[in-house]
């Protein structure tokens, strides 16, 4: 343990022993007074506190109880399920992942989803600016509260399509203990997730501080017998096996021509006799699958400590430290290793081989090959993420209405990144190399002066890179991350005046924050001596931002005839960065009641999200996106033939050299290696969003309160990769037919777009711009009842809930591409059914209360399917209704245990073709089947 992981975990224990010491004699929250006074309350989304307040954003809450009702003990599942929400990282994501879990309001990336604990920032984790929610306290959270539409005038940057507002348990008093474990039907997947939760008021009443203590950990899943889906690759696995295998090369073919019936691709027996390649996953195609994980192994330690003092009737000083350790690990495939070079005559050339090379019109030229280094052993990511943040305040009487806050908060994310088993392109290239001293048991002279360990190395055949081998071309490394930031803010807010309809209430202030991000790779990761991750290069910088806003709340009209209330909502934000310069934000808001039980809403809010300092300075960071070479004839995931149109075929002749028709080219695989690039040049992204909608709440039926909102969001100078990604950049460079052309040469990068290796291999240049315009609408339906059941007379129960979110998606636009209703990772990856349902019912009987939790996600077509990529044919995946129940029952005042079944139905995920990670969407659908939960909590 490091010594500052070290004090910071002894400061916080400290607080937490202090809170025990205290001697209060049972768990409760600090009781409320007798008043009958309707409290004033602030709502996410405004910083002016109202009574009896129904915000004019559409708001969705999630309470603890629900919370535990759906067995949850991470905070993404829950949010997950929520219709507004489409999924983002989550623990079954594996390829991609980065070890984090993330929310995406409305799907238009969780880079542009703001979230915040107690209505202040969270510190980000990872590169990209995005929260991971595996550092928010999950049994001490109260409810959270999301918010849609652009909320920068508020909260400054990055709240384009809404807020995340976890709000966590204060003033607790006494100890409470909790643990739950959860399980599969099949009997993988455990997790545990036990927690101790502390508080006590000062002994002058004048404050409290809370403390908690929480430890996590979940078991891998490999995919298995009993999940058959995951077993087989639906892609069709990888064209690079682990026989190796030599590529026919246009320019230098087999046979001595591009016709020639050996200028074909081989595979290898293990003697090192060439064959030819057999372009099935019953033959030489990797199926690597099985491999990869299903569900990523994890733990993770918080501790979390609030305090609050009254340090005079008007002044309160408050306190939040967090501290996160988080820790989990992604399993892949062995080492790809591809492009590799192999001299003509390597020591472990067979005869057969030798023979086929002189058939070649340079048979001295290098074999150009690849090979899955299977010896070495599956890739393993491990993630190690250290969270540490304070936030110091201020809250002030002013009097005459007014309130102040002063805030201070300094965070700072420590990420690190361990990969074993990738292979180093240094060693293999001196492992292969000719020369004097070479030999079937010993290196070159030359390669044993650089690497006095080199071994010889077989690449040809399955199974015969010796151990020794395998063990001098392995690397092992390691990269850091280190984002900070700093936040000062200081506001009032309260009544300016009074108009005859009520108080001008408005909230002046004024922030500052400052980012730093250095990100630090491992030399051979820096150097691209890498084949099985991707290259990255080293970034480091810092952005701030100094801002003052205000909101109004300004009364129009109230209490006459067919108007109960009529007002405006207002707020303007001006911000100015050190990247974008001046940048402004604000909303307008209309709220009319004509009667008590119904209330009309809108507001129009205008938005900004400025670059982060990834986006600026990226480097070239290497990718494999799902992009199939459009010269292929033949689709290699699936073995289908493929036919060229004219301008295609003359297009990629001029690329490969030769006809790829006449020649027969097979790309190797499904994906396409990609080199990803920022742009010191972005400027801020600016959204507009619009909802408008109605909330009824009859008085005539206690406890039913029902609401329908219109959402539409509008993002121009989106930044993301141009042509809306790599698929975009080579379908409209092959749209072009011209390797010069501006839609096939960026000048920002001064580099092609689209290239070829010596192996005719297709690679792609996808470089950040403000280039794109996202626009998605739909409406909200929501509808909550709770009814005291009068007929039970408590027999058969005392109370029901019922509770549904209903989302319909009317449009998701990138560039001018309607997404909606699609699924897949052609182009963008992205879950957007056109419905999407969360039904939580809550049956209270006595001690005793059920819980019924159902989750729709609709049908959707493949978005390979969409027309304007002029492809189809991909399988669609059918609507799903998931059904878990759980029960938790209070045996006492100090003892409460619960229990439940997650998939009552065990639905298994749909397989479908173009899917972002498993052959599946294992963020939008549950991979692990029927799964059972139980728990309980003790209070002191």
């Amino acid at each position: 343990m490091t010594r500052k992981r070290l004090l910071t975990t002894t400061i916080i224990s400290g607080l937490a022993i202090a809170a025990a010491s205290a001697g209060v004699a049972s768990a409760q929250t600090a009781p409320e007074g007798e008043s009958t006074e309707i409290e004033a309350v602030v709502v996410t989304g405004s910083r002016i506190a109202r009574q009896d307040y129904v915000a004019n954003s559409p708001i969705s809450t999630v309470t603890s109880e629900a919370i535990q009702a759906a067995g949850s003990t991470t905070t993404e599942d829950v949010l997950n399920r929520l219709p507004q929400v489409m999924p983002g990282l989550t623990a079954a994501s594996n390829n991609p992942s980065d070890g984090t879990a993330t929310v995406d309001l409305r799907g238009v990336g969780a880079s542009r989803t703001l979230v915040l604990v107690n209505g202040h920032r969270m510190n980000p984790s990872t590169r990209a600016n995005t929260v991971d929610l595996n550092n928010i306290p999950t049994a001490l959270i109260d409810k959270v509260e999301i918010v849609t539409g652009g909320a920068s005038a508020v909260y400054g940057s990055d709240a384009l399509s809404g807020v995340v507002n976890f709000q966590l348990k204060k003033n607790f008093e006494g100890v409470e203990v909790g643990s739950q474990w959860t399980g599969t039907e099949i009997g993988d997947g455990k997790t545990t997730n036990t927690y101790v939760l502390i508080g006590a008021n000062s002994p002058d009443g004048k404050g409290n501080v809370t403390a908690y203590a929480n430890y996590y950990s979940r078991d891998k899943i490999l995919p298995n017998a009993d999940r058959p889906w995951s077993l087989v690759s639906n892609a069709g696995g990888s064209g690079t096996g682990v026989t190796g295998a030599a590529s026919a090369i246009g320019t230098n073919p087999f046979g001595g021509s591009t016709s020639s019936p050996l200028n074909v691709r081989y595979g290898f027996n293990t003697n090192g006799t060439p064959r030819p390649f057999v372009n099935t996953l019953a033959g030489d195609r990797y199926n690597f699958s099985p491999v990869n994980n299903l569900l990523s192994p994890g733990e993770r330690f918080n501790i979390t400590a609030l305090g609050n003092y009254e340090i005079t009737d008007r002044l309160t000083a408050t306190a939040e430290l967090f501290y996160s350790d988080s820790r989990n690990s992604a399993q892949l495939a062995p080492t790809p290793a591809t492009a590799i070079q192999i001299p003509y005559n390597n020591a472990f050339v067979s005869p057969a081989l030798a023979a086929l090379l002189a058939t070649r019109p340079n048979p001295t030229a290098p074999i150009f090959f690849d090979r899955r280094m299977e010896e070495v052993g599956p890739r393993v990511e491990t993630r190690d993420s250290d969270l540490y943040q304070i936030n110091l305040g201020l809250k002030a009487d002013l009097g005459h209405g007014w309130t102040g806050e002063a805030f201070y908060s300094f965070g700072r994310t420590e990420f690190r990144v361990g990969v074993q088993n990738d292979v180093s392109r240094s060693k293999v290239a001196a492992a292969i190399a000719s020369g004097a001293g070479a030999s079937t048991t010993s290196c070159s002279t030359a390669s044993l002066a650089l690497f006095p360990t080199c071994a010889p190395l077989n690449m040809f055949g399955a199974g015969t890179i010796s151990p020794a081998a395998a063990n001098f071309i392995r690397l092992n490394f390691s990269d850091l991350t280190v984002f900070e930031r700093n936040v000062g803010s200081v506001y009032a807010t309260g009544p300016l005046f009074k108009l005859p309809a009520g108080d001008l209430s408005v909230a002046v202030g004024a922030e500052w924050r400052e980012d730093s991000l250095a990100f630090t790779p491992d030399a051979a990761k820096n150097a691209g001596d890498i084949f099985g991750f991707n290259a990255e290069r080293a970034v480091g910088g810092a952005s701030s931002v100094g801002e003052l806003y205000a909101e109004a709340v300004v009364p129009l009209v109230a209490d006459v005839t067919g108007v109960q209330y009529l007002g405006l909502e207002l707020g303007g934000r001006y911000s100015d960065y050190s990247s974008v310069g001046s940048v402004y934000s604000y909303k307008v808001g209309l709220e009319y009641k004509p009667i008590s039980d119904i209330k009309l809403r809108a507001m129009f809010q205008k938005a900004s999200r400025a670059p982060s300092v990834f986006e600026l300075y990226q480097s070239g960071d290497q990718g494999f996106p799902a992009v199939l070479d459009p010269c292929t004839t033949v689709n290699p995931g699936t073995g289908a033939a493929r036919t060229l149109s004219a301008s295609v075929r003359t297009f990629c002749t001029a690329q490969l050299g030769y006809d790829p028709v006449a020649g027969n080219f097979v790309a190797q695989n499904t994906q396409t290696e990609s080199f990803f690039y920022g742009n010191p040049s972005l400027n801020e992204e600016k959204s507009e969003t619009i909802t408008f909608g109605v909330v009824w709440q009859p008085s005539f039926i206690s406890g039913l309160s029902a609401t329908v909102d219109y959402y539409d969001i509008k993002i121009d100078d989106y930044i993301g990769t141009i042509k809306g990604g790599v698929s975009g950049i080579v379908n409209d460079c092959f749209a072009s037919g011209n390797l010069t052309s501006a839609a096939c040469f960026d000048s920002g990068i001064n580099l092609p777009l689209i290239y070829r290796d010596a192996a005719g291999n297709l690679k792609a240049r996808a470089p950040l711009g403000n280039v794109s315009a996202l626009q998605t609408k739909g409406i909200d339906v929501a509808v909550s009842y709770g009814w005291n059941v009068p007929w039970a007379g408590g027999v058969w129960g005392d109370k029901l809930q019922f509770d549904l979110s209903t989302t319909y998606l009317d449009s998701y636009e990138l560039d001018g591409i309607e997404y909606k209703g699609t699924i897949g990772a052609y182009n963008i990856s992205a879950s957007l059914p056109e419905w999407k349902a969360s039904l939580r019912v809550g049956y209270d009987v006595g001690p005793v209360r059920l819980a019924y939790t159902g989750t729709y996600v609709g049908k959707m077509d493949n978005q390979g399917n969409i027309p304007d990529f002029e492809d189809g044919g991909y399988n669609t995946v059918k609507a799903f209704m998931y059904h878990d129940v759980s029960a938790r029952w209070a045996v006492n005042d100090n003892v409460e245990v619960f229990g439940g079944v997650r998939n009552l139905g065990d639905k298994k995920p749909p397989v479908f073709d173009n899917s972002p990670d498993g052959n599946t969407d294992p963020n939008t659908y549950d991979i692990l089947g029927r799964s059972y939960f139980l728990g309980a909590k003790l209070r002191f």
